[in-house]
Protein backbone atom coordinates (compact mmCIF):
# COMPACT_ATOMS: atom_id res chain seq x y z
CA UNK A 1 0.00 0.00 0.00
CA UNK A 2 2.64 2.52 1.04
CA UNK A 3 4.70 2.21 -2.15
CA UNK A 4 2.59 5.04 -3.62
CA UNK A 5 3.06 7.34 -0.62
CA UNK A 6 5.50 10.25 -0.88
CA UNK A 7 8.16 10.52 1.81
CA UNK A 8 6.16 13.25 3.61
CA UNK A 9 3.03 11.07 3.60
CA UNK A 10 5.00 8.11 4.96
CA UNK A 11 6.38 10.36 7.71
CA UNK A 12 2.80 11.17 8.77
CA UNK A 13 1.89 7.48 9.03
CA UNK A 14 5.11 6.76 10.94
CA UNK A 15 4.43 9.70 13.26
CA UNK A 16 0.92 8.34 13.92
CA UNK A 17 2.43 5.03 15.00
CA UNK A 18 4.92 6.81 17.27
CA UNK A 19 2.19 8.95 18.84
CA UNK A 20 0.01 5.89 19.50
CA UNK A 21 2.93 4.18 21.24
CA UNK A 22 3.85 7.33 23.16
CA UNK A 23 0.28 7.73 24.41
CA UNK A 24 0.14 4.04 25.37
CA UNK A 25 -2.61 3.12 22.89
CA UNK A 26 -2.68 -0.38 21.42
CA UNK A 27 -3.99 0.67 17.98
CA UNK A 28 -3.29 3.39 15.45
CA UNK A 29 -6.63 5.15 15.06
CA UNK A 30 -7.86 8.01 12.89
CA UNK A 31 -7.19 10.33 15.86
CA UNK A 32 -3.49 9.46 15.73
CA UNK A 33 -3.40 10.19 12.00
CA UNK A 34 -4.94 13.58 12.75
CA UNK A 35 -2.33 14.28 15.44
CA UNK A 36 0.50 13.19 13.13
CA UNK A 37 -0.84 15.41 10.33
CA UNK A 38 -1.00 18.31 12.80
CA UNK A 39 2.62 17.76 13.92
CA UNK A 40 4.03 17.31 10.42
CA UNK A 41 2.17 20.21 8.77
CA UNK A 42 4.01 23.55 8.80
CA UNK A 43 3.74 27.05 7.37
CA UNK A 44 1.14 27.86 4.75
CA UNK A 45 -0.18 24.28 4.73
CA UNK A 46 -0.97 24.56 8.45
CA UNK A 47 -2.91 27.75 7.74
CA UNK A 48 -4.90 26.03 4.97
CA UNK A 49 -5.94 23.32 7.45
CA UNK A 50 -6.48 25.97 10.19
CA UNK A 51 -4.12 24.04 12.47
CA UNK A 52 -2.75 27.39 13.66
CA UNK A 53 -6.01 27.69 15.67
CA UNK A 54 -5.35 24.47 17.61
CA UNK A 55 -3.09 24.00 20.63
CA UNK A 56 -1.22 20.71 20.62
CA UNK A 57 -1.95 20.01 24.29
CA UNK A 58 -5.69 20.51 23.70
CA UNK A 59 -5.62 18.20 20.68
CA UNK A 60 -3.90 15.44 22.68
CA UNK A 61 -6.41 15.95 25.50
CA UNK A 62 -9.30 15.45 23.06
CA UNK A 63 -7.63 12.36 21.56
CA UNK A 64 -7.21 10.74 24.98
CA UNK A 65 -10.83 11.56 25.79
CA UNK A 66 -12.01 10.12 22.43
CA UNK A 67 -10.07 6.87 22.72
CA UNK A 68 -10.86 6.48 26.41
CA UNK A 69 -9.42 3.58 28.38
CA UNK A 70 -8.16 1.57 25.40
CA UNK A 71 -4.64 1.58 26.75
CA UNK A 72 -1.77 -0.73 25.86
CA UNK A 73 -0.78 -2.04 29.30
CA UNK A 74 2.85 -2.76 28.48
CA UNK A 75 3.41 0.15 26.12
CA UNK A 76 5.91 -1.98 24.19
CA UNK A 77 3.86 -4.26 21.94
CA UNK A 78 3.66 -3.37 18.28
CA UNK A 79 0.58 -1.29 17.58
CA UNK A 80 -1.71 -2.19 14.68
CA UNK A 81 -4.02 -0.13 12.47
CA UNK A 82 -7.62 0.10 13.61
CA UNK A 83 -10.49 -0.27 11.14
CA UNK A 84 -11.04 3.50 11.15
CA UNK A 85 -7.37 4.19 10.33
CA UNK A 86 -7.44 1.60 7.54
CA UNK A 87 -10.55 3.25 6.09
CA UNK A 88 -8.76 6.61 6.07
CA UNK A 89 -5.72 5.13 4.31
CA UNK A 90 -7.92 3.28 1.81
CA UNK A 91 -9.71 6.56 1.12
CA UNK A 92 -6.38 8.23 0.26
CA UNK A 93 -5.92 5.66 -2.52
CA UNK A 94 -9.38 6.43 -3.90
CA UNK A 95 -8.70 10.18 -3.72
CA UNK A 96 -5.39 9.75 -5.55
CA UNK A 97 -7.24 7.87 -8.29
CA UNK A 98 -9.99 10.49 -8.40
CA UNK A 99 -7.56 13.40 -8.79
CA UNK A 100 -5.24 11.44 -11.10
CA UNK A 101 -2.35 11.85 -8.67
CA UNK A 102 0.65 9.61 -9.27
CA UNK A 103 1.43 9.53 -5.56
CA UNK A 104 -0.34 9.96 -2.24
CA UNK A 105 0.61 13.21 -0.53
CA UNK A 106 -0.23 14.75 2.87
CA UNK A 107 -3.09 16.62 1.18
CA UNK A 108 -4.79 13.30 0.36
CA UNK A 109 -4.52 12.22 4.01
CA UNK A 110 -5.91 15.58 5.14
CA UNK A 111 -8.87 15.42 2.75
CA UNK A 112 -9.63 11.83 3.81
CA UNK A 113 -9.63 12.88 7.49
CA UNK A 114 -11.80 15.97 6.96
CA UNK A 115 -14.27 13.91 4.91
CA UNK A 116 -14.55 10.91 7.27
CA UNK A 117 -17.71 12.00 9.11
CA UNK A 118 -18.00 8.76 11.11
CA UNK A 119 -14.43 8.74 12.43
CA UNK A 120 -13.12 9.81 15.82
CA UNK A 121 -10.78 12.26 14.07
CA UNK A 122 -13.71 14.05 12.43
CA UNK A 123 -15.55 14.36 15.75
CA UNK A 124 -12.45 16.07 17.20
CA UNK A 125 -12.23 18.39 14.19
CA UNK A 126 -15.84 19.44 14.84
CA UNK A 127 -15.00 20.32 18.47
CA UNK A 128 -12.44 22.91 17.35
CA UNK A 129 -15.00 24.70 15.17
CA UNK A 130 -12.80 24.67 12.08
CA UNK A 131 -14.28 25.87 8.80
CA UNK A 132 -14.23 22.38 7.33
CA UNK A 133 -16.19 23.39 4.24
CA UNK A 134 -13.55 25.97 3.34
CA UNK A 135 -10.71 23.56 4.20
CA UNK A 136 -12.15 20.79 2.02
CA UNK A 137 -12.67 23.27 -0.84
CA UNK A 138 -9.03 24.44 -0.58
CA UNK A 139 -7.71 20.88 -0.46
CA UNK A 140 -9.88 19.87 -3.41
CA UNK A 141 -8.68 22.87 -5.42
CA UNK A 142 -5.05 22.11 -4.55
CA UNK A 143 -5.31 18.45 -5.55
CA UNK A 144 -7.26 19.31 -8.68
CA UNK A 145 -4.54 21.80 -9.65
CA UNK A 146 -1.81 19.21 -9.06
CA UNK A 147 -3.65 16.62 -11.15
CA UNK A 148 -3.69 18.96 -14.14
CA UNK A 149 -0.26 20.37 -13.56
CA UNK A 150 2.69 19.36 -15.68
CA UNK A 151 5.07 21.38 -13.56
CA UNK A 152 8.00 23.03 -15.24
CA UNK A 153 10.27 25.05 -13.00
CA UNK A 154 10.19 28.74 -14.02
CA UNK A 155 13.99 28.78 -14.21
CA UNK A 156 13.87 25.96 -16.79
CA UNK A 157 11.65 27.97 -19.14
CA UNK A 158 13.24 29.89 -22.02
CA UNK A 159 16.65 29.74 -20.39
CA UNK A 160 19.75 29.67 -22.54
CA UNK A 161 22.48 29.64 -19.94
CA UNK A 162 24.61 26.77 -21.24
CA UNK A 163 27.87 27.02 -19.33
CA UNK A 164 29.51 23.86 -20.68
CA UNK A 165 31.91 25.70 -23.01
CA UNK A 166 33.11 28.21 -20.41
CA UNK A 167 33.38 25.42 -17.84
CA UNK A 168 35.60 23.25 -20.03
CA UNK A 169 37.75 26.21 -21.13
CA UNK A 170 38.37 27.14 -17.49
CA UNK A 171 38.99 23.48 -16.74
CA UNK A 172 41.99 23.34 -19.10
CA UNK A 173 43.58 26.32 -17.33
CA UNK A 174 43.78 24.45 -14.01
CA UNK A 175 47.39 23.62 -13.10
CA UNK A 176 46.65 20.08 -11.87
CA UNK A 177 44.43 19.35 -14.86
CA UNK A 178 47.01 20.57 -17.38
CA UNK A 179 49.68 18.35 -15.79
CA UNK A 180 47.41 15.29 -15.76
CA UNK A 181 46.16 15.75 -19.33
CA UNK A 182 49.63 16.40 -20.78
CA UNK A 183 50.90 13.20 -19.18
CA UNK A 184 47.80 11.30 -20.34
CA UNK A 185 48.16 12.62 -23.91
CA UNK A 186 51.77 11.40 -24.05
CA UNK A 187 50.49 7.83 -23.64
CA UNK A 188 48.29 7.91 -26.73
CA UNK A 189 51.05 7.07 -29.21
CA UNK A 190 52.19 4.03 -27.21
CA UNK A 191 48.69 2.53 -27.24
CA UNK A 192 47.91 3.50 -30.84
CA UNK A 193 44.99 5.83 -30.04
CA UNK A 194 44.36 9.43 -31.08
CA UNK A 195 41.48 10.16 -28.72
CA UNK A 196 42.05 10.63 -24.99
CA UNK A 197 40.08 8.21 -22.82
CA UNK A 198 39.36 7.81 -19.13
CA UNK A 199 41.93 5.01 -18.91
CA UNK A 200 44.85 7.31 -19.89
CA UNK A 201 43.63 9.99 -17.49
CA UNK A 202 43.37 7.59 -14.55
CA UNK A 203 46.73 6.04 -15.43
CA UNK A 204 48.29 9.52 -15.39
CA UNK A 205 46.88 10.18 -11.91
CA UNK A 206 48.01 6.82 -10.52
CA UNK A 207 51.57 7.41 -11.76
CA UNK A 208 51.98 10.51 -9.60
CA UNK A 209 52.68 9.39 -6.03
CA UNK A 210 52.56 12.99 -4.78
CA UNK A 211 48.80 13.20 -5.26
CA UNK A 212 46.81 12.59 -2.07
CA UNK A 213 44.22 10.65 -4.03
CA UNK A 214 46.92 8.28 -5.35
CA UNK A 215 47.95 7.52 -1.77
CA UNK A 216 44.30 7.00 -0.79
CA UNK A 217 43.64 4.59 -3.67
CA UNK A 218 46.81 2.67 -2.85
CA UNK A 219 45.46 2.13 0.67
CA UNK A 220 42.27 0.68 -0.84
CA UNK A 221 44.27 -1.75 -2.99
CA UNK A 222 44.32 0.21 -6.27
CA UNK A 223 47.68 1.26 -7.70
CA UNK A 224 49.29 1.80 -11.10
CA UNK A 225 50.51 -1.78 -11.52
CA UNK A 226 47.15 -3.38 -10.65
CA UNK A 227 45.32 -0.92 -12.89
CA UNK A 228 47.68 -1.58 -15.83
CA UNK A 229 47.25 -5.33 -15.39
CA UNK A 230 43.49 -4.92 -15.76
CA UNK A 231 43.87 -2.46 -18.63
CA UNK A 232 46.06 -4.83 -20.64
CA UNK A 233 43.31 -7.43 -20.42
CA UNK A 234 40.86 -5.13 -22.22
CA UNK A 235 41.09 -5.46 -26.00
CA UNK A 236 38.18 -3.22 -26.94
CA UNK A 237 37.56 0.46 -26.33
CA UNK A 238 33.80 0.18 -26.91
CA UNK A 239 33.08 1.02 -23.25
CA UNK A 240 34.49 4.48 -23.88
CA UNK A 241 31.72 5.17 -26.41
CA UNK A 242 28.75 3.91 -24.38
CA UNK A 243 25.65 6.09 -24.68
CA UNK A 244 27.20 8.36 -27.30
CA UNK A 245 27.41 8.71 -31.07
CA UNK A 246 30.02 11.45 -31.47
CA UNK A 247 33.82 11.37 -31.24
CA UNK A 248 35.81 14.37 -30.04
CA UNK A 249 39.33 15.02 -28.76
CA UNK A 250 38.25 13.13 -25.64
CA UNK A 251 36.24 9.95 -25.80
CA UNK A 252 32.63 10.87 -24.94
CA UNK A 253 32.89 9.31 -21.50
CA UNK A 254 36.18 11.06 -20.77
CA UNK A 255 34.54 14.36 -21.71
CA UNK A 256 31.56 13.55 -19.49
CA UNK A 257 33.91 12.67 -16.62
CA UNK A 258 35.70 16.02 -17.03
CA UNK A 259 32.42 17.93 -16.80
CA UNK A 260 31.37 15.92 -13.75
CA UNK A 261 34.76 16.67 -12.18
CA UNK A 262 33.98 20.38 -12.52
CA UNK A 263 30.54 19.92 -10.95
CA UNK A 264 32.03 17.81 -8.15
CA UNK A 265 34.61 20.47 -7.32
CA UNK A 266 31.83 23.08 -7.13
CA UNK A 267 29.62 20.88 -4.93
CA UNK A 268 32.49 20.16 -2.56
CA UNK A 269 33.19 23.89 -2.34
CA UNK A 270 36.65 23.68 -3.91
CA UNK A 271 38.04 26.50 -6.05
CA UNK A 272 40.65 24.12 -7.48
CA UNK A 273 39.97 21.05 -9.59
CA UNK A 274 42.10 18.27 -8.15
CA UNK A 275 42.89 14.71 -9.30
CA UNK A 276 40.39 13.36 -6.78
CA UNK A 277 37.61 15.41 -8.40
CA UNK A 278 38.48 13.83 -11.76
CA UNK A 279 38.32 10.32 -10.28
CA UNK A 280 34.99 11.14 -8.60
CA UNK A 281 33.81 12.38 -12.01
CA UNK A 282 34.80 9.04 -13.55
CA UNK A 283 32.91 7.12 -10.86
CA UNK A 284 29.81 9.29 -11.38
CA UNK A 285 29.73 8.59 -15.13
CA UNK A 286 29.17 4.88 -14.36
CA UNK A 287 30.58 4.13 -17.83
CA UNK A 288 33.98 3.98 -19.49
CA UNK A 289 37.07 1.79 -19.20
CA UNK A 290 38.45 3.45 -16.06
CA UNK A 291 35.10 3.11 -14.27
CA UNK A 292 34.75 -0.57 -15.22
CA UNK A 293 38.27 -1.35 -13.99
CA UNK A 294 37.64 0.48 -10.70
CA UNK A 295 34.35 -1.39 -10.32
CA UNK A 296 36.08 -4.70 -10.99
CA UNK A 297 38.82 -3.95 -8.44
CA UNK A 298 36.68 -2.49 -5.68
CA UNK A 299 33.19 -4.04 -6.34
CA UNK A 300 31.34 -1.28 -4.46
CA UNK A 301 32.05 1.96 -6.35
CA UNK A 302 29.40 3.82 -4.34
CA UNK A 303 31.33 3.03 -1.17
CA UNK A 304 34.55 4.17 -2.87
CA UNK A 305 32.85 7.42 -3.91
CA UNK A 306 31.66 8.03 -0.35
CA UNK A 307 35.06 7.25 1.20
CA UNK A 308 36.91 9.34 -1.36
CA UNK A 309 34.54 12.27 -0.79
CA UNK A 310 35.22 12.09 2.96
CA UNK A 311 38.96 11.86 2.27
CA UNK A 312 38.79 14.94 0.05
CA UNK A 313 36.65 17.08 2.32
CA UNK A 314 37.74 16.08 5.83
CA UNK A 315 34.87 17.84 7.56
CA UNK A 316 31.68 18.64 5.67
CA UNK A 317 32.27 21.77 3.52
CA UNK A 318 29.86 24.68 3.77
CA UNK A 319 28.79 24.34 0.13
CA UNK A 320 28.04 20.62 0.48
CA UNK A 321 25.84 21.38 3.50
CA UNK A 322 24.01 24.13 1.60
CA UNK A 323 23.32 21.85 -1.38
CA UNK A 324 22.15 19.04 0.90
CA UNK A 325 19.75 21.45 2.63
CA UNK A 326 18.57 22.78 -0.76
CA UNK A 327 17.68 19.21 -1.80
CA UNK A 328 15.80 18.69 1.47
CA UNK A 329 13.80 21.89 0.85
CA UNK A 330 12.93 20.68 -2.66
CA UNK A 331 11.92 17.31 -1.20
CA UNK A 332 9.63 18.99 1.34
CA UNK A 333 7.71 20.58 -1.55
CA UNK A 334 7.76 17.38 -3.63
CA UNK A 335 9.90 19.09 -6.26
CA UNK A 336 12.87 17.60 -8.07
CA UNK A 337 14.14 20.83 -9.67
CA UNK A 338 16.65 22.70 -7.54
CA UNK A 339 16.54 26.34 -8.53
CA UNK A 340 18.16 29.42 -7.03
CA UNK A 341 15.25 29.66 -4.58
CA UNK A 342 16.24 26.29 -3.06
CA UNK A 343 19.88 27.41 -2.90
CA UNK A 344 18.68 30.48 -0.97
CA UNK A 345 16.79 28.25 1.48
CA UNK A 346 19.94 26.15 1.81
CA UNK A 347 21.97 29.25 2.75
CA UNK A 348 19.37 30.28 5.33
CA UNK A 349 19.01 26.72 6.61
CA UNK A 350 22.75 26.49 7.25
CA UNK A 351 22.34 29.37 9.66
CA UNK A 352 25.98 29.68 10.65
CA UNK A 353 27.47 31.05 7.42
CA UNK A 354 28.23 34.65 6.46
CA UNK A 355 25.48 34.52 3.84
CA UNK A 356 22.82 33.55 6.39
CA UNK A 357 24.09 36.14 8.88
CA UNK A 358 23.87 38.93 6.29
CA UNK A 359 20.32 37.90 5.40
CA UNK A 360 19.22 37.61 9.04
CA UNK A 361 20.40 41.17 9.70
CA UNK A 362 18.22 42.28 6.79
CA UNK A 363 15.25 40.65 8.51
CA UNK A 364 15.13 37.62 6.20
CA UNK A 365 14.13 34.43 8.02
CA UNK A 366 13.99 30.84 6.79
CA UNK A 367 10.30 30.60 7.67
CA UNK A 368 9.34 33.69 5.64
CA UNK A 369 11.53 32.64 2.72
CA UNK A 370 9.91 29.19 2.66
CA UNK A 371 6.48 30.83 2.49
CA UNK A 372 7.51 32.94 -0.53
CA UNK A 373 9.16 29.98 -2.26
CA UNK A 374 6.02 27.88 -1.86
CA UNK A 375 3.99 30.70 -3.40
CA UNK A 376 6.29 30.66 -6.44
CA UNK A 377 6.74 26.92 -7.07
CA UNK A 378 3.85 25.38 -5.11
CA UNK A 379 3.73 21.91 -3.61
CA UNK A 380 3.96 19.31 -6.33
CA UNK A 381 3.11 15.68 -6.84
CA UNK A 382 6.54 14.62 -8.08
CA UNK A 383 7.87 11.55 -6.30
CA UNK A 384 10.86 12.06 -4.05
CA UNK A 385 12.78 9.16 -5.59
CA UNK A 386 13.03 11.02 -8.90
CA UNK A 387 16.52 12.39 -9.65
CA UNK A 388 17.22 15.95 -8.57
CA UNK A 389 18.37 18.40 -11.23
CA UNK A 390 19.72 21.94 -10.95
CA UNK A 391 18.04 24.58 -13.09
CA UNK A 392 20.23 26.50 -15.58
CA UNK A 393 20.17 29.53 -13.27
CA UNK A 394 21.19 27.43 -10.26
CA UNK A 395 24.10 25.98 -12.27
CA UNK A 396 25.08 29.49 -13.32
CA UNK A 397 25.00 30.63 -9.68
CA UNK A 398 27.29 27.76 -8.64
CA UNK A 399 29.72 28.56 -11.46
CA UNK A 400 29.66 32.25 -10.58
CA UNK A 401 30.28 31.48 -6.88
CA UNK A 402 33.32 29.43 -7.92
CA UNK A 403 34.70 32.33 -9.97
CA UNK A 404 34.08 34.83 -7.15
CA UNK A 405 35.86 32.65 -4.58
CA UNK A 406 38.76 32.08 -6.95
CA UNK A 407 39.13 35.79 -7.75
CA UNK A 408 39.49 36.45 -4.00
CA UNK A 409 42.18 33.73 -3.72
CA UNK A 410 39.98 31.59 -1.48
CA UNK A 411 40.51 27.84 -1.19
CA UNK A 412 36.82 27.09 -0.59
CA UNK A 413 33.50 28.40 -1.91
CA UNK A 414 31.56 30.00 0.96
CA UNK A 415 27.91 30.88 1.49
CA UNK A 416 28.59 34.57 0.87
CA UNK A 417 30.11 33.72 -2.54
CA UNK A 418 26.93 31.85 -3.49
CA UNK A 419 24.66 34.61 -2.18
CA UNK A 420 26.66 37.22 -4.08
CA UNK A 421 26.40 35.06 -7.21
CA UNK A 422 22.62 34.92 -6.80
CA UNK A 423 22.42 38.74 -6.76
CA UNK A 424 24.02 38.80 -10.21
CA UNK A 425 20.93 37.11 -11.67
CA UNK A 426 18.24 39.70 -11.05
CA UNK A 427 15.52 37.63 -12.75
CA UNK A 428 16.13 34.43 -10.78
CA UNK A 429 13.53 33.09 -8.32
CA UNK A 430 15.81 33.63 -5.32
CA UNK A 431 15.89 37.38 -6.04
CA UNK A 432 12.10 37.42 -6.47
CA UNK A 433 11.83 35.85 -3.00
CA UNK A 434 14.25 38.36 -1.48
CA UNK A 435 12.51 41.31 -3.14
CA UNK A 436 9.13 40.06 -1.86
CA UNK A 437 10.66 40.06 1.63
CA UNK A 438 11.67 43.70 1.29
CA UNK A 439 15.33 43.71 0.31
CA UNK A 440 17.29 44.30 -2.89
CA UNK A 441 20.64 43.63 -4.53
CA UNK A 442 22.39 46.69 -3.08
CA UNK A 443 21.31 45.90 0.49
CA UNK A 444 22.42 42.29 0.17
CA UNK A 445 25.83 43.18 -1.28
CA UNK A 446 26.35 45.81 1.42
CA UNK A 447 25.30 43.29 4.09
CA UNK A 448 27.85 40.74 2.82
CA UNK A 449 30.65 43.31 2.74
CA UNK A 450 29.78 44.41 6.26
CA UNK A 451 29.83 40.81 7.54
CA UNK A 452 33.29 40.10 6.11
CA UNK A 453 34.65 43.46 7.29
CA UNK A 454 35.10 45.12 3.91
CA UNK A 455 32.79 48.03 4.68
Amino acid sequence: MFEKFTQKAIEIVTQAQEEAQRLGHYQIRSEHLLLALYIQTKGVQAKILEFDKIERSKLIEEINFSIGAKINPSGHHEVTFSKSAKRILDETLLLAKKYKSRFIMPQHIALALFSSVDSGAYKIIKKFNLNEEKIIANLTRLLDKNSNEDFEHPENLNENLNTTLSNINNFFKEKNVEEILNNAASKLSTCGYEILGTEQILQSILENNDYEVTKFLDRTGINKDIFMQKLQGISSRSAEFENSEKQIIFTPNAFKAMLLAIDTARELGSVEIKPEHIILGMIKTKTGIAYHILKDLINDTESLEEKLTKEVTGKTPEMLSILRLAKEEAQNLNRTSIGTEMLLLGILGLGSGVGASALHKLGITLKDARYEVEKLVGCGSEHNNSPYEYTPRAKKALECAYEIAKSHNKTKISSENLLYAITRQKECLAMKVLEALGTDVLEIKYGIRKEIGED
